[in-house]
C-alpha cells in the first residue's frame, strides 16, 4: 500500500485541485491509501512541522517524499510509482 497525505488549509484557493487529482489517483488505483489534513488542526500542523511544509497544498508521499502545490496527474502517478515496490 502507498500512502499519499494531502496538508490543506481551508483558505487556500489550490487546495481544491490538489485534492481532486489525489482523489483521482486513489480511484484509478486501490492500492493508495489517501488522507487530507487540514493544517489548522494538530494533526495537519504536525505533520507539516515534521517535514518542514510552510506552504499548503503539500502532498507527503509514504511518509518519504513532499511535493508542493498542484501536479498534473500523470506527474503524480510516475512518482507513486517509484514507491510501489520500496
Amino acid at each position: 500500500m502507498i500512502t499519499i497525505k494531502l496538508l490543506t488549509s481551508p483558505t487556500c484557493p489550490y487546495c481544491p485541485r490538489a485534492r481532486e487529482v489525489v482523489r483521482q489517483l486513489a480511484e484509478e488505483d486501490g492500492r493508495i491509501i489517501a488522507l487530507e489534513l487540514s493544517v489548522t488542526t494538530d494533526e495537519g500542523l504536525r505533520e507539516a512541522m515534521k517535514f518542514g511544509i510552510s506552504g499548503v497544498p503539500a502532498i507527503i508521499i509514504n511518509d518519504s517524499e513532499v511535493l508542493l502545490g498542484v501536479p498534473r496527474i500523470g506527474d503524480l502517478k510516475k512518482i507513486v510509482e517509484r514507491y510501489r515496490y520500496n
